[in-house]
């Protein structure tokens, strides 16, 4: 009985999935300091998390470690840190100097939960289980990576960057193009 116990533990708790616990612990830690004002350490957590984001992948592909878990929790971490980056970075009263405009955030969070919602009812009526990301889903991850921390670094320096408005535009349009691709595309696959 305990070997069945530590088999199951060894396959849950490999060094791929402890980095993605890791960056789930880092998102409490990322939302303290940024309402606390500690902009250049937010952006220092932020960065770490990414570097464990892409350990973790490397890890669980090159070591076999790929495990239900680790594709479970390695989503809803980057979900996580996302959401409660551009929520952060889009409230008026933290009086970024560079802040996320509301507009951005609310199409990122929509395109989200749409998306979450359709596979929903497409697992639900269809029982379609793969939903490997398009090419233009992974743009945006990109553009919205780069945007979070575009924003962050402007905002350590404390220096207003009218440029970022373009890079704004570029997100929320990659965002909606690419969500509405995906529900287009799933569409034409459930038919």
């Amino acid at each position: 009985m305990s070997t069945t116990v530590e088999h199951y533990r060894s396959a849950v708790l490999t060094t791929a999935n402890q980095l993605t616990l890791l960056r789930i612990i880092f998102v409490p830690v990322f939302i303290i300091l940024l309402v606390y004002g500690a902009t250049g350490w937010a952006l220092a957590v932020f960065m770490s998390a990414g570097t464990t984001d892409v350990l973790d992948g490397v890890i669980a592909r090159r070591f076999g470690q790929k495990t239900t878990v680790g594709a479970f929790l390695d989503p809803i971490a980057d979900k996580l840190l996302m959401t409660s980056s551009v929520v952060i970075l889009s409230l008026p009263q933290m009086e970024f100097v560079n802040p996320i405009p509301r507009w951005l955030m609310i199409i990122m969070i929509s395109r989200d939960v749409f998306i979450f919602l359709f596979t929903i009812v497409l697992v639900m009526l269809a029982g379609l289980r793969s939903f490997p990301p398009s090419m233009y889903g992974k743009a945006t991850t990109v553009l919205q990576v780069f945007t979070v921390f575009a924003v962050l670094y402007c905002n350590w320096h404390g220096a207003y960057v009218p440029q970022l408005q373009i890079l704004f535009f570029m997100t929320g349009f990659m965002t909606a193009f690419s969500g509405v691709h995906y529900l287009v595309t799933k569409v034409l696959v459930f038919k």
